[in-house]
């Protein structure tokens, strides 16, 4: 079970971001910080191996190998900080969204998570579906 940050927004109702290390984030990092619209963390993600790939050519063309290895590190490491960041990205753009934090659950997925976070608020919310069933 995962750990889910559950926010709610007046209008828009519940969304869930689940606590943790994005894989995802690490592994495409500049193309799922531009899919996610988190424009800041992208354009320093592009910086950054901008300045890296830079760095290697031109510290591999002066034959300063150690300079090119820090810069083959700083790429390296780029991708990690993208990954354990990504979750505190999504946090921070849905509170600018105007999403309110409301619980933090364990659960087996986002949907449960927000249920589960329903269920707490209002507690015969359940109760009242399952009436209106009948």
């Amino acid at each position: 079970m995962q750990i889910y940050r559950v926010y709610q927004h007046p209008q828009r109702g519940y969304a869930a971001i689940m606590s943790g290390f994005n894989w995802t984030a690490a592994l495409f990092s500049l193309i799922w910080t531009l899919s996610n619209n988190l424009w800041g963390p992208s354009f320093l993600l592009f910086l950054g191996w901008s300045t890296s790939i830079a760095g290697i050519f031109i510290a591999g063309a002066m034959g300063l190998s150690m300079v090119s290895m820090t810069f083959v590190g700083l790429a390296v490491l780029m991708p990690l900080w993208a990954g354990m960041n990504a979750m505190k990205w999504l946090d921070q753009g849905l509170q600018k969204q105007g999403y309110n934090l409301v619980n933090k659950v364990r659960a087996q997925t986002s949907q449960g998570a927000i249920m589960t976070t329903q269920r707490k608020i209002d507690p015969t919310a359940g109760r009242k579906r399952s009436a209106s069933r009948r």
